[in-house]
């Protein structure tokens, strides 16, 4: 059995597809008619996380998560349309120019978002195992309210895994396993419509209306993916891991451990 309690250290580096689910314009009749198609984003970034836990069960372990998440949410614009039949007075005809122009978009639009934030979640580590080998499910929720814009992230992952374990003198110890991680991401976001990077042609509409903001819903592509990875023990107190996720969403984890 491990010491029962630990601290420890880590860094993850990501890159993963997501579905635009819905972008909504707001704060001005002709930007509430108007229809955004970017329905698939790819997002890239990073976390750092300090995490405490404790064994309460020799096969359950309870911990606690805090970090700080960056990132960049990216969406091509392929296209915009507006509802002319929603709106009135001169806004039919800018309606109708809208329609116009955004058919004809440039390749590099992009509907980007920045995504840096503090993250902190709760999670559990079920284990066991039969001789040197071993299997686990780990499974924890998490929290990242974004700075830059109004809006979170709700992640809840779950990951088994199975693997061997090599015992040595000293305490040391090299366990390498293999596995899946099902992760399913909520984004709900919204915020100043200024601060994006939209077509030009948008900017007078944008200026006039003080209120312009967007409200944007976001989700994974793919939810599970592969793991392999290994966790090597310097001795009872010191140990390192290093993880790598491999599919649609790729990752790669590395992290520090003290265990008291």
């Amino acid at each position: 059995m491990p010491k029962p309690y630990g601290f420890s250290l880590s860094y993850m580096d990501m890159s993963n597809p997501i579905t635009v689910n819905s972008i909504a314009l707001t704060g001005h009749p002709l930007l509430e008619a108007i229809d955004v198609d970017a329905n698939h984003a790819d997002f890239t970034g990073s976390n750092i996380t300090l995490r405490g836990d404790v064994w309460v069960f020799p096969f359950m372990n309870l911990y606690g998560i805090l970090g700080y998440t960056q990132g960049t949410s990216k969406a091509k614009i392929n296209s915009l349309s507006c509802d002319a039949s929603s709106v009135s007075g001169l806004n039919k005809p800018l309606c109708m120019l809208l329609n116009a122009a955004g058919d004809n978009l440039p390749d590099n639009v992009m509907f980007e978002l920045d995504m840096d934030g503090g993250t902190y979640g709760v999670g559990t580590t079920l284990a066991g195992g039969m001789g040197n080998w071993f299997a686990l499910v780990d499974m924890n929720y998490t929290y990242t309210k974004i700075a830059a814009i109004d809006g979170n992230i709700k992640t809840f992952v779950a990951a088994p895994r199975v693997g061997h374990r090599w015992e040595y003198d000293g305490g040391r110890e090299l366990r390498v396993f293999v596995g899946a991680m099902y992760q399913d991401v909520q984004q709900e976001l919204s915020g100043d419509l200024k601060s994006l990077n939209l077509p030009d042609f948008l900017d007078p509409i944008i200026d006039s209306a003080p209120d312009a903001g967007f409200e944007v819903s976001q989700s994974a592509d793919e939810k599970w993916n592969g793991i392999v990875g290994f966790q090597y023990a310097f001795n009872r107190d010191w140990d390192i891991l290093m993880e790598a996720g491999f599919g649609q969403r790729e990752t790669l984890f590395f992290a520090l451990g003290r265990r008291f």
